[in-house]
């Protein structure tokens, strides 16, 4: 074994033993806008900010994994969490979906979507109107590199380990563009233990996770595997959001899609494929979950009748309702009161 290849060796040992020291500022903080420092400590390389504004509030757990790469855990109860992003130099910006719909906007015809499982990699350069959640709540992961804080030694690991910073660089994140992975196994394989891992184990797992995440990238067929978005213009965007809170107005309603196209002049096919494009999934199959989730809202908050509340949200059937209630929450809609009540 040659003399460099065993100081490689020993420099990823090392790298991979030390401890990482908390930066006075970390750097992906300004993609989240001002978040508030939190008194939280869950560990000595671990800040907690909070987030709040007039649609709800989110947390941010933040972890120095190397020098010049973070790892932040997001756990957003919000519309929104930041607007006119601030752009960053030589700042790659990875993010995995795990739960809810994540809405990025890069300019007036630059919306683009990702859904639970999915994984988006792009330059920091690309100016952000907006980041938001359609369903209101997401849960993801964000890696944030800053190829200019990376230590040689650093590099020196990666290229042991064949990791190439300058392929995931120049030709993923080609144009700028937010180029999207959809869910996929190997991508799963990745990051399920990083959500379940234990605190005291975390600082570990991130590190080999890191290192492994850009391992894959760096292996990727960038025309086969990586996809450069969909963009929706933000007007189509804009409509589509008034539909669903048209929709959900009154639940009780029925509207087809063909009266719904004909009410905002937009064209069944462009309304069905933006309205999935939005919210991950079809007009009824949104609507319908609506439906049940108040259900469940009402039977915890108010004394309605069952078949009250199925009248209300649009089931004329109280059978129909006490089915389709039971297929997705395993109880029927009284069983599921009883239980609130006895857990009070």
């Amino acid at each position: 074994m040659s003399a460099l290849k065993k100081q490689a060796i020993n420099n990823t040992i090392d790298i991979l033993t030390a401890q990482a020291s908390l930066p006075l500022e970390f750097e992906g903080a300004k993609l989240y806008g001002e978040p508030v420092e939190d008194n939280t400590k869950l560990c000595p390389d671990c800040k907690v900010y909070k987030l709040s504004n007039e649609t709800g509030t989110g947390k941010i757990t933040t972890y120095q994994v190397f020098s010049g790469i973070e790892l932040y855990y997001n756990d957003m109860h919000m519309t929104y969490c930041n607007q006119n992003q601030a752009t960053a130099k030589n700042l790659i910006e990875i993010n995995h979906c795990c739960i809810g719909r994540y809405e990025c906007s890069f300019g007036e015809h630059s919306c683009c979507y990702m859904a639970a499982g999915d994984l988006s990699i792009s330059s920091a350069m690309k100016k952000k109107s907006y980041s938001s959640f359609p369903l209101n709540h997401y849960h993801g992961i964000t890696i944030i590199i800053d190829l200019d804080k990376l230590l040689p030694e650093m590099r020196q690991v990666m290229e042991l380990l064949n990791i190439d910073l300058n392929y995931i660089q120049k030709y993923i994140c080609d144009d700028n563009r937010l180029c999207i992975m959809r869910a996929n196994p190997s991508i799963e394989h990745i990051f399920s233990e990083l959500y379940h891992v234990r605190e005291q184990r975390k600082p570990g797992y991130m590190k080999i996770k890191t290192l492994e995440l850009l391992l894959f990238l760096s292996d990727l067929d960038t025309v086969k595997e990586v996809v450069q978005t969909d963009y929706y213009n933000q007007n189509q965007v804009k409509l589509i959001k008034e539909i669903a809170a048209f929709i959900t107005k009154d639940l009780s309603a029925h509207y087809t899609i063909e009266q719904l196209s004909e009410r905002f002049e937009i064209s069944t096919t462009t309304l069905k494929k933006c309205f999935r494009g939005v919210y991950g999934t079809s007009v009824y199959a949104y609507l319908r979950t609506y439906r049940l989730q108040m259900a469940q809202k009402w039977l915890i908050e108010t004394n309605l009748q069952v078949t009250e509340i199925a009248n209300s949200i649009g089931y004329e059937n109280p059978n129909k309702f006490t089915s389709a209630f039971r297929e997705v929450y395993g109880v029927s809609p009284t069983e599921f009161r009883k239980n609130v009540l006895l857990d009070r």
